[in-house]
């Protein structure tokens, strides 16, 4: 996980020479957030950041001033670069003792009563989330020390909901399979630790939905979009679509698509904005000439007698939308 910049840390400023004195004023004046005592950013930072930010800097503002702390669950996978539904809702900690575990409020606290001011608490804040893990070996990412890889993964498939749980297991699945732990077309649950991790886990509801994640989870989803599809489609009761299908015609490749249901002949592709918007995902193209490649790819499928469903992020986030898209096109759910 990368530091934004912009956090204040007044340790290291006082490890220079300098005094805080500057700081605490500009506090007092509404000019600073206090994250968590001694940890600051501007309250323009802190508007003008993204949520994914405000999670990184309340995530570093815990981990300095916890001595110890070793970050589990989301916050480990976030912290180790593996993708996740959105930004976690807490930052959570491990803990060994039974008596600590539990959430504390965020303290979060900004003075004045300015419309920044306002505007800064009404903004989303992190609290503190300790989780009783009695046995773990912590894994060092930069200056984090978080829940290993097969720990934080087993973690989440075990306490998350299907969406959330599938974006990480697929990314688990892609890292596994890219440094040569896991074989492409075996599931995640094949791996002993994976299996003996879920077995151990406290309860058969979470050993049943860590094993069910683990045995859905593929390396081939390319964004958490697809990965995000995917349980939804489970959801909603539609069957698992091939990944990642080659399509050709007499003028000869056409594309990978992003879905293939081939008994029902309909593909279907998750269109995030990225896609459209950023240069290094583009290849070079400019945006025009990325929607029109797309689009004489859509005609060159279509045209070997194959339906064609699109669906964006807001439809994800409104199933009811995405079911009616997959009803229009074709294809019929409870048919596996």
């Amino acid at each position: 996980m990368e530091i934004p910049p912009g956090l204040i840390d007044t340790a290291a400023v006082l490890r220079t020479g300098a005094t805080t004195d500057r700081i605490h004023r500009a506090f007092k004046a509404g000019q600073l957030v206090r994250i968590r005592r001694g940890f600051y950013v501007t309250s323009g930072d802190w508007l003008g950041a993204a949520p994914s930010q405000r999670f990184a800097w309340t995530t570093t503002a815990i981990a300095r001033s916890v001595k110890g702390a070793v970050l589990c669950g989301e916050t480990a996978a976030v912290a180790s670069g593996l993708p996740t539904l959105g930004t976690p809702s807490c930052v959570e900690l491990a803990t060994a003792l039974p008596g600590r575990s539990g959430v504390r409020k965020s303290p979060l606290l900004v003075l004045g009563v300015d419309e920044a001011a306002r505007e800064v608490r009404r903004t989303r804040s992190y609290p503190l989330r300790y989780r009783l893990i009695p046995e773990l070996e912590p894994a060092r990412h930069g200056e984090f020390l978080c829940s290993g890889l097969i720990e934080t993964t087993v973690d989440v498939l075990g306490s998350a909901g299907l969406d959330r749980a599938l974006v990480l297991a697929d990314g688990v699945a892609r890292k596994l399979v890219a440094d040569g732990t896991l074989d492409p077309g075996a599931p995640l649950f094949s791996l002993p630790a994976i299996a003996a991790r879920t077995a151990a886990l406290a309860s058969a509801a979470a050993r049943r939905r860590a094993e069910r994640v683990a045995l859905l989870a593929s390396p081939l989803p390319e964004s958490v979009g697809e990965s995000y599809s995917r349980a939804v489609f489970d959801v909603l009761g539609f069957e698992q679509p091939v990944l990642q299908h080659v399509f050709t015609d007499s003028e000869g490749f056409i594309g990978r698509s992003d879905f293939w249901w081939p008994r029902h002949g309909v593909v279907g592709e998750f269109d995030g904005k990225a896609k459209y918007v950023q240069a290094a995902l583009r290849g070079g193209i400019t945006a025009e000439e990325a929607v029109y490649r797309e689009k004489l790819r859509e005609d060159r499928i279509r045209a070997l007698g194959h339906g064609f469903v699109r669906w964006r992020w807001a439809d994800l986030q409104h199933p009811e939308r995405l079911r009616a898209k997959l009803l229009a096109a074709g294809l019929r759910p409870g048919t596996h």
